[in-house]
């Protein structure tokens, strides 16, 4: 559910940075077409009137408007990134049964066995749930090996027949009668 609204939110922050960067290129033509008609008066000899340069200064001010807007949305999606990959893991922790504890202090898991396995300090979220996913799967591929090895038939070392060695096709004779 909490990805489901994260992208919610990233989807509609996303729709205000497009609009604003549109916004902005808008202001950016618009101020190339102002600043070309005060080049076209400023360089006529003609005693042309100059209008006030409000325009050039309202088209920059806008144009930084919608760029901050962009760039504050820029970082409150790799906010929300953050925070969702950071309750990933603590969800991910929280599933396997890892707690917090105050003695001793940090994220602690107590496997199946009745073992307590330290995973790290209680800020350090990410570390522990590496941790804790390293442990799991050591457990978890031991017992494999243990019965591989189990199954597995020991094999004899082959040794090269001698040629004193009969053929297994011909039957051995009895040397005294």
């Amino acid at each position: 559910m909490k990805k489901q609204t994260a992208a919610a939110v990233t989807n509609a922050i996303e729709a205000n940075s497009d609009s604003a960067r549109n916004a902005a290129l808008f202001e950016i033509r618009s101020l190339k077409k102002d600043l070309a008609q005060l080049e076209k008066e400023l360089s006529s000899k003609k005693g042309e009137s100059i209008e006030p340069a409000f325009d050039l200064i309202h088209s920059a001010f806008e144009i930084f408007r919608h760029t901050q807007v962009m760039a504050e949305n820029k970082k409150l999606t790799e906010q929300i990134d953050d925070s969702l990959e950071k309750s990933s893991y603590k969800d991910f922790l929280d599933s396997k049964g890892a707690r917090i504890l105050k003695k001793p202090e940090g994220w602690h898991w107590i496997s199946p066995a009745g073992e307590m396995h330290f995973l790290g300090a209680g800020s350090e979220t990410q570390a522990a749930a590496e941790k804790l996913e390293s442990i799991i799967s050591r457990k978890r591929s031991a017992p494999k090996k243990a019965a591989a090895k189990k199954a597995a038939p020991k094999a004899e070392p082959v040794a090269e027949k001698s040629a004193t060695e009969e053929s297994p096709k011909e039957p051995k004779k009895a040397k005294g009668k």
